[in-house]
């Protein structure tokens, strides 16, 4: 893609982590900020405006605090979108990515997804054994637990499980794991996202099913020895910078990238600032890949 045909870009900065703002995982959307994402982008070509989103209410608890946050993203990217703009976000948790999906969900459009993520996030109230919402975060998009709540925000629809890769996922409990390997989501883990005839098989039966695509990147996905942590979650064996890249690229070439997520940078972690330094390269290839607008 051209620089010319670049497409404009909103990004979108939800600065909470279990319903605590600009703490943890919840600090890095505004690190990357004030690092320079908007400016970063505005300097390969791209015409760039900025949010930052705040819950509906003033009281803060992990459960309530998300599904606001999930409305007001989904607003957000309805806007975006209609403005012609590529609704990048920016977030502390990887659920509030069921916001973006809510928005991008007009009546007959399959939506794909690809989740990079070192965890399968597929833990459902009745398998978890720490209570964090955020380990439950794919399950809630592939409607496997949160329901009622996930009905409240307008535009959202569970995802066919077929319509879903999982990209990286390396650190599930013992119910999780049985519950991806019985369902129809396609996995990659990290030995098969590297290979090339892997990725190119399940990005091509990925775009025999749906229309257009969101990508999601928790940061953890990187190894944090080639990279460095980029939350206390991280764990090993995990892919290169390259890697992902790689798959971005190879992703958009087969269907219209239409939104995207970056999530889970915890900046206590990051060791000379080298995951926020692959954070930014990461985000202007996205934009460079992005398609603005209603397609």
């Amino acid at each position: 893609m051209t620089d010319a045909a670049l497409p404009p870009v909103r990004l979108l900065y939800v600065p909470y982590d279990s319903g605590v703002h600009d703490a943890r995982m919840g600090a890095g959307p505004l690190a990357l900020r004030r690092a320079g994402a908007a400016a970063r982008l505005r300097a390969g070509g791209s015409d760039v405006d900025e949010q930052v989103l705040e819950p509906t209410s003033a009281w803060r608890a992990e459960v309530q605090t998300a599904f606001e946050l999930h409305r007001v993203v989904a607003g957000a990217v309805r806007e975006a979108r209609g403005d012609g703009r590529l609704p990048v976000l920016l977030a502390g948790n990887c659920n509030t990515t069921l916001g973006v999906l809510a928005g991008l969900s007009p009546p007959g459009r399959r939506v794909g997804l690809v989740w990079l993520d070192a965890h399968g996030d597929l833990n459902t109230p009745e398998t978890t054994s720490t209570g964090f919402l955020d380990g439950q975060g794919l399950a809630m998009v592939l409607g496997w637990c949160w329901r009622t709540a996930t009905s409240g925000v307008e535009g959202f629809v569970p995802l066919p499980e077929q319509q879903v890769v999982l990209v990286g996922a390396r650190d599930l409990g013992t119910a999780e794991e049985a519950a991806l390997r019985a369902s129809g989501v396609r996995w990659l883990p990290p030995d098969g996202a590297r290979r090339a005839r892997v990725v190119a098989a399940a990005l091509d039966d990925l775009a025999a099913r749906v229309d257009v695509l969101h990508l999601h990147v928790d940061l953890d996905v990187h190894d944090p020895d080639a990279v460095a942590p980029a939350n206390g979650y991280a764990v090993g064996d995990g892919l290169l910078a390259a890697d992902v890249l790689r798959l971005v690229h190879r992703a958009a070439e087969r269907l219209p990238v239409v939104s995207a997520t970056l999530a889970a940078y915890d900046p206590a972690h990051d060791r000379a600032g080298r995951v926020q330094d692959t954070a930014l390269d990461l985000l202007a290839h996205l934009a460079d890949v992005g398609t603005g607008g209603e397609p």
